[in-house]
C-alpha cells in the first residue's frame, strides 16, 4: 500500500474494464473484491447474487450520477472519456455521463424488480 500515490490511484482504466464501473485503478482497491465477492455468492444462491449484481449497478450508478451532477457546477476543468464527442465541451461531457448514469440505474433497478417477481 506505501507504493499506492494519487498517479496511480488516478489513473484510467482501459474500456473493457470501465464496463464494470471500474473508472481508475482507485476504484479496483474496494470494488473489484466486492465484486468477487457477488459472483461467489452465486455458488450459494443464483436469485441472491443476481439481486447484488442488480443493487450494486444501482447503487454504482446513483453515485456516479450525483458525482457528475456536481461537476456540472464546479469549475469544469477535468475531462473525462469523451466517447470520441471532441466538438463537446465539459459541460456536455458531464451530462453525458450523467444521463449514462441514469440509464444505470434504471437497468440495475430493473434487474433487481424482475429477480423479485419472476425469479422464485
Amino acid at each position: 500500500m506505501r507504493e499506492v500515490d494519487n498517479k496511480w490511484f488516478f489513473s484510467e482504466l482501459p474500456f473493457f474494464v470501465k464496463m464494470f464501473t471500474f473508472y481508475i485503478k482507485g476504484d479496483l482497491i474496494v470494488l473489484f473484491p466486492l465484486l468477487l465477492i457477488i459472483i461467489l455468492l452465486g455458488i450459494l444462491s443464483l436469485k441472491f447474487m443476481l439481486l447484488m449484481v442488480g443493487t450494486y449497478i444501482v447503487v454504482r450508478n446513483l453515485g456516479e450520477m450525483i458525482y457528475w451532477i456536481f461537476h456540472q457546477f464546479s469549475s469544469r476543468s477535468y475531462r473525462p472519456n469523451d466517447f470520441g464527442f471532441k466538438r463537446l465541451d465539459n459541460h456536455a461531457i458531464y451530462i453525458l455521463m450523467q444521463t449514462l448514469a441514469i440509464a444505470g440505474v434504471m437497468l440495475g433497478s430493473a434487474i433487481v424488480f424482475a429477480i423479485l417477481l419472476f425469479f422464485k
